[in-house]
């Protein structure tokens, strides 16, 4: 694995030196960052340090058009969704980056995803470590990191007045070909002073669950009262599903007249009333403790017993984010609490 330096002053100069591709970064907008596309690198205002935002809408958009349709009086002319261009995506989070690899065996499995796909080939990730992790975060309990490249093509690590630039795959390193005039080598001392803060960080880290076996134990509580009283609080928001970076669940709908329209995917979350609603009427999930505990289950018993990964990659925002503070280490440790009774 190569490893290069950048000093933070040359920050701007060497996103402009990534050549003519479309760059997403963490941006401040209106008191909130979001991973927005940068068309002026000097004047936007990219935030590094703020672990709120997801990028998962880069790769699996909130609203993304399959195709399009016209009424040209002769017949109707369809039209495919445009083509992803090469995109960067600087400044991801080692935990979501480890979410695209959670969902990539999501859309390819069985029927291959071609959007899906067509966006992951063009993309390069470029993360950025995680220094001051949040009371939230919990990435160890799921195998993650605060510097793990899983999923990454380059992860920058803040070491005082540089970045440690680590170099992980080809594309990567086809990426920084032409910012060779900001990369420094790095020296072992900087190499060390990486491990080190890392290992601070890991330090910092407080939240932790016991997952051991939990695909397993999840379905012996399927039928026990402690769905009722951990839901109690919920309001069906949906917060959660909407911010998690592993969270796929879509729909999808026609708009439009007879004589144009377009065919659109769009998230949907399990946390509604609407999304298992059958057309007789009967909903499976009738009340809000069936759908927390649905929930639960896809991510720790139904995802990892289909795709091989656990749907949660420790980063807490359906934590932090809750209105109402539903935890997701509380339910998972209340399920072996009531296991072990």
């Amino acid at each position: 694995m190569d490893t290069v330096i950048l000093h933070k002053e040359n920050l701007n100069e060497f996103l402009k030196s990534l050549g003519d591709i479309r760059l997403v970064a963490p941006v401040a907008e209106n008191g909130k960052t979001r991973f927005e596309v940068v068309e002026d690198v000097d004047k936007a205002v990219i935030v590094l340090d703020d672990y709120t935002a997801s990028p998962k809408k880069v790769m699996f958009p909130q609203t993304e058009t399959l195709f399009s349709f016209k009424n040209s009086g002769a017949g109707f002319d369809t039209a495919a969704g445009t083509h992803p261009p090469v995109t960067v995506v600087f400044g991801i989070r080692p935990c979501d980056a480890k979410a695209f690899t959670v969902l990539d065996p999501l859309f390819s499995q069985d029927k291959e995803d071609p959007y899906y796909k067509e966006k992951r080939e063009s993309t390069i990730l470029v993360g950025n470590a995680c220094t001051e992790p949040t009371n939230r975060c919990f990435c160890p309990s799921v195998g993650g990191s605060p510097g793990s490249t899983e999923g990454l093509d380059v992860l920058l690590t803040d070491i005082g007045d540089e970045y440690h630039v680590e170099i992980v795959t080809d594309k990567g390193k086809e990426l920084l070909k032409g910012s060779e005039t900001v990369l420094l080598d790095a020296p072992k001392d900087k190499r060390k002073a990486k491990e080190e803060v890392v290992g601070r960080s890991l330090a910092k880290i407080r939240r932790q669950v016991d997952l051991k076996m939990m695909h397993e134990i999840l379905p012996g509580v399927f039928e026990h009262d402690m769905w009722k009283e951990m839901a109690e609080k919920c309001i069906g928001c949906g917060i959660c599903t909407y911010n998690c970076p592993t969270c796929h669940c879509f729909d999808i709908q026609d708009e439009g007249s007879t004589a144009t329209g377009r065919r659109i995917r769009v998230w949907d979350a399990c946390m509604y009333p609407e999304f298992t609603l059958h057309a007789s009427g009967e909903n499976p999930r009738p009340d809000r403790s069936a759908r927390l505990r649905n929930r639960m289950m896809h991510k720790f018993t139904y995802y990892p017993t289909n795709m091989g990964h656990i749907g949660c990659v420790g980063c807490g925002r359906c934590i932090e984010l809750c209105p109402v503070n539903i935890d997701l280490i509380e339910i998972l440790t209340r399920v072996r609490e009531v296991i072990n009774e």
